[in-house]
């Protein structure tokens, strides 16, 4: 589960390293994996190959959404079996709720496939 004020990964391509949790847009306090955040861009990958602003896609300290993903939280399912990521981890959506990266690093929960944004679980390596 995650709360606000929650430090997470960003899980794709997108240029981004590190993200806080503004606000999670559910019923709920907490966010489960499928649910949609509002993100800050903490972080960046730096790459030396990327000289210019205009080719990133991500810059620190802008506001996203995102999609959260991955939990450190154990999460039960049928037969009595409880599942646990090694961190949180969110990945970044843009306009028409379309990834903004083309690559997906790490798994992501099969709950996550369940909801509207299959497409970006589907781009992830494995699901768990």
């Amino acid at each position: 589960m995650v709360y606000v004020e929650t430090i997470m990964r960003i899980m794709d391509n997108s240029g981004g390293y590190f993200a806080l949790c503004i606000r999670i847009l559910s019923n709920s306090r907490l966010g489960r994996p499928g649910d949609e955040v509002i993100i800050a861009v903490k972080s960046i990958v730096l790459n030396k190959k990327i000289s210019r602003r205009k080719k990133r896609k991500v810059l620190k300290g802008t506001v996203r959404k995102a999609v959260l993903l991955r939990c450190s939280y154990n999460k039960r399912r049928w037969g009595n079996m409880w599942v646990k990521m090694s961190s949180n981890a969110v990945a970044l959506i843009g306009r028409w709720e379309l990834p903004v990266g083309n690559r997906m690093y790490g798994p992501s929960f099969f709950e996550a496939r369940s909801t509207k944004f299959i497409r970006i679980a589907m781009l992830s390596e494995g699901v768990f």
